[in-house]
């Protein structure tokens, strides 16, 4: 059995008794498996966890589907950003149920499903203001959410992916990690290829951070004109064909105990070195 209530009724009265979902074959929890499983690099469905996410999709225009909740959640007041949606369905699911879906994975207390918004292309950061972050490499989600929420702070005009084994950018680990953000900034998944011809062709300096490097990051100030900062994994660094195209190759001074730093970390110095060089002329 299943109620759909109003979110605006529920968020009214989050003690109330719902009827609750505890069949594994219900509609409603095949569906939502579906969605789970689906390994389209253009999915029309996505998952979003934890009520952060979901009020941050919104804010960024994501069209929300339905919303779902474990068994026994105290629903936490739902902001007005959501309730303006009006009528949405709103499903109970058993912990059996939500178990059996999330299996391994982290388990969602409260979730959504939305329509997957438009995945961005290397053109939409044409003709924008800002720097382009772009991640050579980077495989680890959660530094990629990282630098992605960072990369909001400092007003980047998007965050290119380079061999990052993720097939769409609506990847529920990186929603989660990136504290929703993911739908606020446009992030694009590109071959080194397609990099390297798009800022040759728009005429982008590119910058690299890499620890040998005899140009030190501060210099970046100098730089009036917006570019495209790479970034390599800590592991392996910046690839060797986007190094011959860089037009500025940074270090970030340190001690020299220490060989790297975290890639998400090195991320947020360098764009607040550039956020800096700003502040400097105007």
């Amino acid at each position: 059995m299943h109620e759909t209530t109003s979110l605006h009724d529920r968020s009214n009265g989050p003690g109330e008794e719902h009827a609750v979902i505890d069949d594994p074959h219900h509609p409603i929890a095949r569906r939502i498996g579906d969605v789970l499983r689906n390994r389209s690099p253009r999915p029309k469905m996505i998952l979003i966890d934890d009520l952060e996410n979901i009020e941050q999709a919104v804010r960024s225009n994501v069209r929300l589907d339905s919303l779902y909740m474990t068994e026994g959640l105290q629903l936490p007041s739902i902001s007005d950003t959501i309730s303006e949606y009006g009528i949405l369905p709103t499903h109970t699911l058993s912990r059996n149920v939500v178990d059996g879906l999330f299996g391994g994975e982290k388990r969602a207390r409260i979730f959504a499903l939305a329509k997957a918004p438009s995945s961005a292309k290397l053109g939409d950061l044409s003709g924008t203001q800002g720097d382009i972050v772009v991640l050579d490499g980077v495989r680890l989600v959660g530094n990629i959410g990282a630098i992605t929420r960072t990369s909001v702070g400092f007003g980047t005009a998007g965050l290119v992916l380079l061999e990052s084994g993720l097939r769409n950018v609506f990847d529920r680990r990186l929603i989660r990690a990136s504290r929703g953000l993911v739908f606020a900034l446009p992030i694009v998944l590109a071959t080194l290829d397609e990099f390297a011809e798009y800022v040759l062709t728009e005429r982008i300096n590119v910058g690299t951070l890499t620890a040998h490097a005899t140009e030190r990051l501060e210099s970046a100030c100098g730089v009036a004109e917006r570019m495209a900062i790479v970034l390599g994994s800590e592991r392996h660094g910046v690839s060797q064909e986007l190094g011959t195209i860089a037009n500025h190759r940074y270090a970030i001074p340190m001690s020299p105990e220490i060989e790297s730093l975290n890639v998400s970390v090195s991320a947020g110095i360098a764009l607040y070195e550039r956020n800096r060089s700003i502040r400097l002329r105007t």
